[in-house]
């Protein structure tokens, strides 16, 4: 086992190489023989991943997503909360409706879904706090400086969901930071 693979978060998302026009880089089994999952333990339908095996349903009745698709939906998970902002700015909508959609099908879609969900909770509850707290500072003309953080919190998150999203699509890793899970 490489120290990549020692340090690999378990929310990580395989890049699915695309079989060329000769068939490459897909087996007869149906795992790809490129990108490191030979070694990596990938196996027909996901690959095995911090305790489970992505491409397999949350419930044993449920089918289980297409790859490709499931790493749409975690790519959406990320995405979804910028969406939101143009629909009116409630945005723990989008990884709600990305949680129902797939997160019965597949624990990636699930475990992604569920931090941004989280995250978009904690900045929600940071903002409701800062204007809480800037109000009586008013009094002191402190809370006319602090109030200004209210609208800078809700800005930097949809960055992060930005970067977030990015790193995902990439196949990479990505923790949110300063999050309180609430919801596991």
């Amino acid at each position: 086992m490489s120290t990549d693979d020692q340090f690999r978060n378990d929310r990580e998302i395989p890049s699915y190489p695309q079989a060329g026009p000769t068939g490459q880089g897909a087996s007869p089994q149906g795992g790809y023989q490129q990108g490191g999952y030979q070694q990596g333990g990938y196996q027909q339908g996901g690959y095995q991943q911090g305790g489970y095996q992505q491409g397999q349903p949350v419930h044993g009745n449920a089918a289980p997503l297409n790859p490709e698709y499931e790493r749409q939906l975690v790519c959406a998970a990320h995405w979804s909360p910028i969406a939101s902002v143009l629909l009116g700015g409630l945005t723990f909508f989008g990884p709600v409706i990305v949680l129902l959609v797939g997160g019965g099908r597949s624990r990636a879609v699930r475990e992604h879904a569920i931090d941004a969900l989280n995250f978009q909770i904690t900045v929600w509850i940071a903002t409701v706090a800062v204007v809480l707290i800037s109000l009586p500072l008013m009094i002191v003309l402190v809370g006319f400086v602090t109030i200004w953080l209210a609208g800078l919190l809700p800005l930097a998150a949809l960055v992060v969901h930005g970067l977030a999203a990015i790193k995902v699509s990439a196949g990479e890793p990505y923790s949110y930071p300063f999050t309180w899970r609430i919801i596991t």
